[in-house]
Formats: structure tokens, C-alpha cells, sequence
């Protein structure tokens, strides 16, 4: 008997310390629709790849980062205030970063094609 009132008692205990975290709220103004952020992230990636070969040629990869991003931002006409809001959204809702990121990976994919096709067609005959 002891045992179940103890096993009550910390019940009861635990569920009065238990509060769930409030919900965050977004700036809904500010936040992409998923298809420019699907185009936005692929941007995103690309020029992450190539600032990873330029960094291996010895170049500066925090600068090149910085006018790479904010290329893609002016691209995009997108402010920084507005790209950080999406990405905050997008995190909390990953079933929808999740079907985003689907596409940029199929677009990406596409793209890796296309380079290794015309890649092939440009090698010199032996």
C-alpha cells in the first residue's frame, strides 16, 4: 500500500512541476512560402560548394561566405531580418523543411547531372 501511495504521490508530483514550453509565434510577413525558400536554399548550397572548392585554393572562406550570402539574399530580395524569421519557422515546422529540402536536394541532384554531361561532352577526344 505504501508503494502505490508513494508511486501517487510522485506522480502527482511530477505532473504539477510538468509545463510545456509556450509555442513561438513567427512573423508570418517576413516568413518565404516554400517555394522560394526551396529556391533560396538550393542558392544557399551552391555557393557553399563553391566557396568549399575556392577555400581549398586558399581563399578566404569567411569573406567569400559573407558576399556569397548576401548575393543570394539581394537575389532573392530578401532582407537578412527576413531569410532568419523563415528559417526560424522552417525549423519548428520540419515536416515542411522536410518536403523543402526534397526538392533542393532533386534540384541540386538535377544540376550535378547537367555539370557531368556537359563536363563529358568538353573532354578532349583521345
Amino acid at each position: 500500500m505504501r508503494k502505490i501511495f508513494c508511486s501517487i504521490l510522485f506522480l502527482i508530483f511530477m505532473a504539477a512541476c510538468y509545463h510545456s514550453a509556450p509555442k513561438p509565434t513567427f512573423n508570418m510577413a517576413l516568413v518565404l512560402p516554400a517555394d522560394s525558400m526551396e529556391s533560396l536554399l538550393t542558392d544557399v548550397h551552391i555557393a557553399d560548394g563553391i566557396i568549399a572548392v575556392l577555400k581549398n585554393k586558399q581563399q578566404t572562406a569567411g569573406k567569400l561566405s559573407s558576399e556569397y550570402f548576401e548575393a543570394i539574399l539581394k537575389k532573392h530580395a530578401l532582407s537578412r531580418e527576413a531569410f532568419e524569421e523563415s528559417m526560424r519557422y522552417y525549423a519548428y515546422h520540419t515536416e515542411k523543411l522536410d518536403k523543402i529540402y526534397e526538392q533542393v536536394i532533386t534540384d541540386l541532384s538535377k544540376m550535378e547531372s547537367l555539370v557531368h554531361q556537359v563536363s563529358d561532352t568538353l573532354k578532349p577526344a583521345e
